[in-house]
């Protein structure tokens, strides 16, 4: 009977080990990892998503991808990463024209656009002031007399006592009026503005995939300060964004990113807020931290500074990569694979970039890889001596237990010329 249950078990474990993996043609054996892509059932081009684990066993930064089709033949492609989706058109100057205080009240402030016929959006101030977090009204005049409000409130904040900067930039909706005016809600004293900022910036909607990192509380984790940290298990994982989700329904925080090579030191990433509040009859929140995109860091540290306030209820973080697509033309009736982990290799040169280079509109076909099965005749690439770094230890420490030998054999043998 034991032997019966032994052999049903050893029976599903080599099927679960087949399905996990599979052979390769043998000018791809080299490569570690493979996704079955399918049959496209469409004549026209199509585009690949990679997905975000793929990266966790690549090489080079996808510097090993190859698409092969069920002959083995490689299959030309071109990959695509799409573009930052902030991207500034133009900054400007700003005239201060008034600076007054209204006592319990606010402060406020009325700038000048610098450049005629100067579309905005944006508006960074500057201020010396160490530690705040205030409330913004922004309106809109093309003559001082007749305000639009544009942004009812906006948030502005430092930190510097937490190594903070915060954040100074206040968004609104495209405007090309002359004047700006800002009111500060500080009922204690006035709020120091010493300039501005003008500017304009483009943003479009952007895909964005979410890393499947496991993030556990950290034992260091406070009232004050909660910390979150992940292992990614591979530093080539391109990270743009930290993102929460949490069901306090109004807040305000610091947030803190910072990543280490090894766990044990770390180092600031990036440091915005994170809020949400409630403005009429609309909800108004921001709960990403956008940076720019880090690659080379395995570990994540996630960090909200509570203050004396109670901690955020539900919080889930996450970590989010800007999507990386791959497009090539499918043959009718051909199935294809992905393959990677092969790092003796090199990043691959098509015609196709050159003669036909893609511009960014998404394919009619989207087709999603398979799961990740390992190569069953997989055939290391590396020399002999990469593959087994010991043995020139054991042949170094054999040289030197041979030549011990010989030397004591040597003291040892009397000297003819003395006897």
């Amino acid at each position: 009977m034991t032997r019966r249950i032994l052999s049903l078990l050893l029976v599903v474990a080599t099927l679960g080990a087949s399905v996990l993996s599979s052979d390769l043609p043998s000018a791809w054996r080299s490569w570690r990892y493979s996704r079955p892509i399918g049959e496209p059932h469409y004549a026209g081009p199509a585009e690949i998503v990679i997905p975000a684990d793929l990266f966790v066993h690549s090489e080079n930064g996808l510097a090993d991808l190859r698409l092969i089709d069920q002959q083995g033949s490689e299959v030309p492609y071109q990959l695509y990463v799409e573009k930052d989706p902030t991207s500034l058109i133009h900054s400007g100057s700003a005239i201060l024209h008034e600076n007054s205080f209204v006592p319990g009240k606010f402060t406020q402030i009325v700038l000048e656009v610098a450049k005629n016929d100067f579309f905005h959006n944006t508006l960074k101030i500057e201020t010396p002031e160490p530690e705040f977090m205030n409330w913004v009204e922004v309106a809109v005049s093309d003559d001082t007399h007749l305000w639009r409000i544009v942004n009812p409130r906006a948030p502005i904040s430092r930190f510097r006592r937490e190594g903070l900067e915060g954040n100074q930039t206040i968004c609104y909706p495209d405007a090309s009026a002359r004047f700006l005016r800002l009111r500060i809600e500080e009922p204690a004293h006035q709020f120091p503005v010493t300039g501005a900022q003008i500017l304009c910036y483009y943003t479009r909607e952007s895909d964005r995939s979410i890393i499947p990192a496991k993030f556990v509380m950290d034992p260091s984790s406070t009232r004050r300060v909660m910390r979150w940290t992940t292992d990614l298990e591979s530093n080539g994982i391109p990270v743009a964004e930290a993102a929460f989700i949490t069901s306090t329904p109004e807040f305000f925080r610091a947030v803190r990113i910072l990543t280490s090579s090894d766990g044990k030191e770390w180092e600031t990433q990036s440091q915005r807020e994170i809020y949400r509040y409630k403005l009429a009859d609309r909800i108004e929140e921001s709960l990403r931290v956008r940076f720019a995109e880090t690659l080379g860091a395995r570990f994540w540290r996630l960090e909200i500074l509570n203050g004396n306030d109670a901690p955020l209820s539900d919080i889930v973080p996450s970590l989010i990569m800007t999507p990386r697509r791959i497009f090539f033309q499918p043959a009718p009736g051909q199935s294809y694979r992905l393959i990677y982990g092969n790092r003796k290799t090199t990043v691959p040169q098509y015609d196709l970039q050159k003669i036909r280079p893609y511009k960014g509109k998404p394919a009619a076909l989207i087709l999603k890889p398979g799961p990740e099965e390992a190569t069953a005749n997989y055939a290391d690439p590396r020399p002999f001596t990469e593959r087994h770094p010991n043995l020139l230890w054991i042949a170094l420490g054999l040289a030197i237990v041979l030549l011990g030998y010989a030397a004591l054999r040597a003291l040892r043998t009397p000297d003819p010329a003395a006897s």
